[in-house]
Formats: structure tokens, sequence, C-alpha cells
């Protein structure tokens, strides 16, 4: 490739990055979740940044353009395949859930699915009642704070292994990030931290021989930074002793290894005491209370609805007895059938790497794979046009574009599980007595002993991976790409963030910073709660419209964000159907051109509401209210019938 100069060559990935933004958010020439035009572009910025002096900036503003695409593309098309939202704002599913508990406790309540873990939805609360209820700026908001942190952790290998190990970072999190951005998820919260507490790890790796004490400082908030993550989305729980240890052997002197295990502890417990306070401030239920269902899966090879399938007696309990009586049963089962445990932890633990929901997922994030759902459909392509029918059917529903693009992310997906596999042999083996990979080494080991206990089939292998995906794309990367570098080869202030070697990293306090926010989240909500009406009547529906998050049906596609083409809105139906009947058999008989959709807050059950509106009653309305309705298949959907002020 030509060498650019550097104003040119930051020139050039701008405005590569700002057509291809244009492309997807705006023409909808590519979709969503392109592995080919993406590719290509990333390739051209990384090589056009390799030398240039304001890489670190202009990798931060690429990212930020390319992630707020992907949310713009969301809002504009109103769907991207499998995640549950209606006219791309409407959450549903497991986002309704957190979004109808952020809510509830803006407005005096606590939260109840949000109990198993508290940290993200408390944020969420805090942004949705800063923006006056807006749910695009606190979606806004959390996709900035994504994109911040993957050019953050790209950058930081950048420095120390070169372009091409930071450029197989940097694309392993973004695909993970355009899953999620967009969308009401405690992936939001995990992502950043985990990936805070892997730059202070790097750091402090490179720091080791220099200043062992600053290096030790930054491991000790590092493991802080990933164990908060980690309580707001569970995952690798194992990563942490591994660091702790990789740290007390590489950079603590002998006699000083027990007292820094010992501080290693009490950073993990401090990230559990965040936690359980918050809990206990906006909380109902019992933390991680999920987690029985899923290792009662586990055992038997099923799905988290297993336990509940097979034990009915447990259905009308409250959460905490459910809990307390689920690891009764999953113990007893555990000591009745020894062997089916063992089975259950060696199918997970070998779905990492042979799974396609284990590692595989991370690249792969394909809804047009919807056109093999249909067995009829297949059996009947097979027949007409022979081995290649089920290829055909596919470009035949969604174009010769989503064809080679499968195949693409495909290809990728498959040359990342088998390179991490290799560099297994090149980190552990071949280069063993390399210091520079321990940390890797410890990291990686604690990340393969956690796998067992979650299920890739039940949990989703990239969800668990969020606090420790950076650490699962970077073995690859310095495996088989990484090229040590000298700090002084590459941009300035490269470890000490300008504070000189024996300085605090300003990127440390963010940790600290984000245990006091959700302290003052919860005391600025507390000691602000809004007007909500009493309702008198248990049949009544008292509600606030959130205009903020509503969808228009239109004849045809725009750019406002509110506005959605009807025939997008059917087409999006195909994916949303599969697991959200209620959903959409509540919206669908009412889907024509000119019906509103409107979230809101009821006070009389403290749940969100979305309204179905074909007559216009809202138009303008930002008041509570009382209406009538007509109860439709989810008792979460209401159509309005009229209104009473």
């Amino acid at each position: 490739m030509t060498s650019l100069s550097p104003r040119a060559a930051a020139g050039a990935s701008i405005l590569l990055t700002v057509a291809y933004a244009m492309a997807l958010a705006v023409f909808k020439w590519v979709p969503r979740y392109d592995c080919i035009t993406l590719m290509v572009v990333l390739v051209l910025v990384f090589h056009w940044l390799d030398r240039s002096p304001a890489r670190t900036w202009l990798l931060h503003a690429i990212t930020q353009v390319l992630v707020a695409a992907f949310v713009v593309h969301l809002w504009t098309l109103g769907y991207e395949g499998r995640n549950a939202v209606f006219g791309g704002i409407l959450p549903w599913s497991d986002s309704h859930d957190f979004y109808d508990d952020a809510l509830r406790l803006i407005y005096g309540g606590r939260f109840e699915v949000s109990s198993k873990r508290p940290l993200f939805t408390t944020i969420f609360s805090g942004l949705l009642k800063l923006s006056a209820n807006n749910l695009r700026f606190a979606l806004f908001a959390c996709a900035a704070a994504g994109a911040w942190a993957i050019a953050l952790s790209a950058l930081e290998v950048w420095k120390t292994h070169g372009a091409k190990a930071a450029f197989v970072v940097y694309v392993i999190l973004l695909f993970f990030e355009r899953r999620w951005a967009g969308f009401v998820q405690t992936e939001h919260f995990g992502l950043p931290l985990g990936i805070i507490g892997f730059v202070l790890c790097w750091r402090a790796n490179e720091a080791r021989e220099r200043d062992p004490r600053r290096a030790g400082r930054l491991v000790l908030v590092g493991i802080f930074s990933i164990a908060l993550g980690l309580m707001a989305r569970a995952g690798a729980f194992f990563v942490l002793p591994a660091i702790a240890i990789w740290a007390a052997r590489t950079i603590v002197p002998v006699r000083g290894r027990l007292r820094f295990l010992a501080l290693a502890a009490g950073a993990m417990f401090a990230a559990l005491v965040v936690h359980t306070v918050v809990l206990r401030f906006v909380g109902s239920g019992a933390t991680f209370s999920d987690y029985p269902a899923i290792a009662y899966g586990l055992i038997h090879g099923e799905d988290y609805t297993y336990l509940l399938h097979q034990h009915t007696e447990l259905v009308p309990m409250s959460a905490a007895e459910r809990v307390s009586a689920s690891w009764n049963i999953l113990l007893a089962e555990a000591l009745a059938h020894p062997g089916l445990v063992v089975l259950g932890f060696l199918k997970s633990g070998l779905g990492l790497f042979a799974s396609p929901f284990g590692m595989f997922s991370y690249v792969w994030t394909n809804p047009d794979d919807a056109a093999l759902e249909d067995g009829a459909a297949v059996r009947a392509a097979t027949a007409q046009d022979g081995l290649f029918g089920p290829l055909l059917l596919w470009q035949r529903t969604f174009g010769t574009y989503s064809l080679f693009n499968a195949a693409a992310m495909g290809l990728i997906g498959g040359a990342f599980v088998l390179a991490f596999i290799w560099s297994l042999y090149v980190v552990f083996v071949k280069e063993r007595a390399n210091p520079r990979l321990s940390l890797l080494r410890h990291a990686i080991v604690g990340i393969i002993l956690s796998a067992p206990f979650t299920p890739p089939w039940i949990t989703s292998g990239q969800q668990v991976a969020t606090c420790t995906l950076s650490f699962m794309g970077a073995m690859p990367a310095l495996a088989l790409l990484g090229r040590r570098t000298h700090p002084t080869q590459d941009a300035p202030d490269t470890y000490g963030a300008g504070e000189g070697s024996r300085g605090i990293d300003r990127l440390a306090y963010v940790p600290a910073g984000v245990a006091l926010a959700l302290a003052l989240v919860v005391v600025w909500i507390r000691l602000t709660t809004p007007y909500k009406p009493v309702c008198t009547n248990p049949a009544e529906h008292v509600l606030l419209p959130l205009s903020a998050a509503s969808v228009e049906v239109t004849s045809t596609r725009d750019m406002v964000f509110r506005d959605k083409a009807i025939d997008d809105l059917r087409f999006s139906i195909r994916y949303l159907a599969k697991h959200n009947a209620e959903l959409t058999d509540s919206v669908v008989p009412y889907l024509h051109a000119g019906t509103s959709y409107v979230s809101a807050f009821d006070a009389c059950d403290s749940r969100v509401k979305i309204l179905i509106d074909d007559a216009h009653r809202l138009d303008g309305m930002s008041s509570w209210a009382s209406f009538s309705v007509k109860l439709l298949a989810s008792p979460n959907v209401l159509l309005l019938t009229s209104s009473r002020y």
C-alpha cells in the first residue's frame, strides 16, 4: 500500500470511515453485521494510522463514528435481527425487564429482575433520570462508553505489539459492541470495566521491571475493575485469582506475596461490597438468582428453563425461596448423578472451542441464517436445486451480498478459533519462557477453568466473555501477529499517561469513579423521587407516555428516528415472532400507517407498557393520564380506546 503523509492518512481515515457510516446508517447499502466492506475499511485505516502521531484521537473518533452508525442504523431501519426490539427502540424480553426496573427505581420502586445484577440498571436509571426519561440518550451514552473502551484497548496493544495485533483485538471487540449497541443490556457495563482492567494489567506487565510498586498498584485496580464488571455481567470469575497469582509471582518480591494476595482478595471483595450495598438500596430479590437453573441445565444438557419444567413446585415460590430450593435440588441431583456433572462440565468446557455458541460466536452474528430455519422451505430448495439448494434459498431470501457476507463471517470466526487453539501451543509451549506472555498465560488459564461453569448453549459464549474479551482477542493477536515495540517508537505518553513512571495513571481512577457514581445515583434517585399518581382501582391504568421511546408507522423509510417504514416493521416480525409471540401477536393486528407505539410507565403496577395508539390520542401528551384500554396477548402491551385527563 502506498504510504501517505500523516495529514493525508488522518484525512483519508476519517473520510473512509464517514463514507462507510453513511453507507450503513443512511443508505443501508451494507448490513449491520457486515464482515466484508467493514474489514476492508479497517485494514486501510489501521495501515494509514500505524505511524500517525495523531493515532490516539483518530482511532477514538473513528470508533465513535462506527458505533454511532450501528445505533443510527437500528433507530432508522427498526431492527437488526435476533435481539428483541420493536421499531428499533421499544425493548422486549430481558431488555424490557432492565428498562422496566430502571424506570421503577426512578419512581420510588425497587428492582425485580435486575436484582440478579443491579449495577448496570442502577447506572441506566441515572442516565434516564438525567435525560428526563430519554431512552435514546441513555442508549447512546452506553454506546459511546463502549466505543471509547474499544479504542483504548486496541491502542494499548498497538503501543506494545504493533498494528496487526491491535487490529485483531479491535475487530473482536468491535464485533461484540455492534451486537449490543442500541440495546438495554448489562454488557454496556461489563465491557468497559473489563477493558479498563485489561489495560491496567497490560500497563502493569510493561512497567513491572521499571517500577514494580506502580505495577502492583495497577494490577490491584485492574482486578477491582474486572470484578466490578463481572458483578454486572457474570462470566469467567477465575480470571481474577489467576491475575492475582500472576502479579504475585512476577511483580511482587517473595516476602510481599502473601500481603499482595490479601490485597488482591480485598479488591475482589470491594467489588462484591459495591454490588451488595447497591442491591441493599435498590433490589428486592436474590443476586445471581438465575445460576441454579443454568447449572441444572448444564448437568442435564438442557437450557435454563428445564429446572422449572421438571420441578413445577418452584413456580409459585418467591424469588428468595426459589433460589434456596433450586440449590437444594441441584445439590441432590449432583450427588445422585455425579457422572452427569462430569459430562456436563466436559461438554461445557469443550464448547468454548467446539460449540457454535462458544468462541466462534465472538465473530459470528448473522440473523440472515433465519433463511435456513424453515425446514419445509429448505427441503423444497434441496429437492429443486440439489446440494446447493439451501444456499440458493438464502440468496433468494436475503440477496447475494448476504450470502457472501455469511461466508466471510464464517471464515473469520473459524480462523479466530483455530488461531486461538494454535496460540495456546505458542504461548504455553513454544514461548513458555517468554516473561512478556506470562500475563496472558495466567489470564487464559483462568478463563478456560471458568468455561465449564458457563455452558455456551445456555449462557451464550460471547456474553459470558464480556469482561475478559480483550484477553481472548489478545491471545492469538500476540502469539501469531504481535511484534515487540519500544515505547518510544510509537506515540508518546505510552504508559504513565503523562505523570511519569511513578505517577498515578489517570485511568486507575475510573473504576473508583464508577463506584462513586453508583453511590451518587442511588442517593440522587432515593432523595428526588418524582411525582407518581396513586391508583385506587386495580384495573385502572394511569400512564406516563415516554415520547422519546416511540414508533410511528409510515409508508416509506426516512431518517426520522421515530418513523418506521411499515415494510421494515413487517420484515422484523420474522425475527421477533420466534421467541416473542406475545409481543408480535399484540402489535401485528394494528400495524398500519399512522399507528403509534409508545412506551409508557404505568403508575398502577409500576411497569413499562407499550401503548398502541391508532387514533392519535397521545399526540403532544407528556403528562400522567388515565386511560381506558383493551388488553392484548401480552399484559405489557395495551391498545388505547379512550383517555381521561
